[in-house]
């Protein structure tokens, strides 16, 4: 017995350092945020309002689809946010590092492809689908793709209507960004292609593992209550 508690202790360890980085990720974020107000700088407040927000979506997915996410998910998009916000526009990543933009772009359409890849994967793994592994690969890929291409969106409307600068070079940011989210989204898919149909990939064995052992510590807590 105790050679087995051994690894599921050190487990819920490291889940409590990613989830402590995610959370001081969030708080930092929050700050600048809350800075950028008091000092009346409303595009940054105002994308650092919605930065926070998004910051909770792997929560907000859990809770209402009821669909457990590993800790991991939470810390990369957090990471993530944090890298494009108060990095790339605040401490002006984006003009002084020239990959800074195109990386995080293919980092977030690998991101919420993954994350669709595993709502999906929920109900295909309990029965309530039956598709092919195809399907959900293409499922997982146009999902990421729809997010960034509202994105993109956003960013004209912004740009159009308030005079903001979100698009940089205008049409070349865009299509530039569009083909990065599609190659991270064509990454996502491939990973859920091909753990559904062989069950050999590396990253989804390891995300679907970890949502598999959430689930079950979430259930053992609730069967104690």
């Amino acid at each position: 017995m105790g050679e087995q508690a051994g690894p599921e202790v050190s487990e819920s360890w490291v889940n409590k350092v990613e989830l402590a980085i995610a959370i001081a990720l969030q708080i930092s974020i929050f700050l600048v945020t809350v800075g950028a107000f008091v000092e009346a700088q409303w595009l940054v407040a105002f994308n650092g309002a919605l930065v926070l927000i998004l910051s909770f979506a792997p929560a907000i997915i859990e809770r209402r689809l009821r669909v457990p996410l590993p800790v991991e998910l939470t810390l990369i998009t957090c990471v993530f946010l944090y890298a494009s916000f108060a990095l790339g526009e605040v401490r002006d990543f984006y003009e002084k590092i020239w990959w800074w933009d195109l990386a995080l772009h293919g980092l977030s359409a690998l991101t919420v492809g993954i994350i669709g890849f595993l709502s999906i994967y929920v109900f295909y793994m309990t029965r309530r689908i039956r598709v092919a592994a195809g399907w959900i690969a293409t499922i997982t890929f146009a999902l990421a793709v729809s997010v960034g291409t509202i994105w993109e969106i956003f960013e004209f409307s912004m740009d159009w209507y308030f005079g903001f600068n979100m698009q940089k070079s205008g049409l070349t940011d865009t299509m530039t960004d569009l083909a990065i989210n599609a190659a991270g989204a064509a990454i996502a898919a491939a990973i859920g292609y091909f753990y559904v149909y062989g069950e050999d990939s590396l990253l989804g064995h390891r995300l679907i593992q970890a949502m598999a052992r959430h689930k079950n510590r979430k259930e053992a807590r609730q069967s104690s209550e």
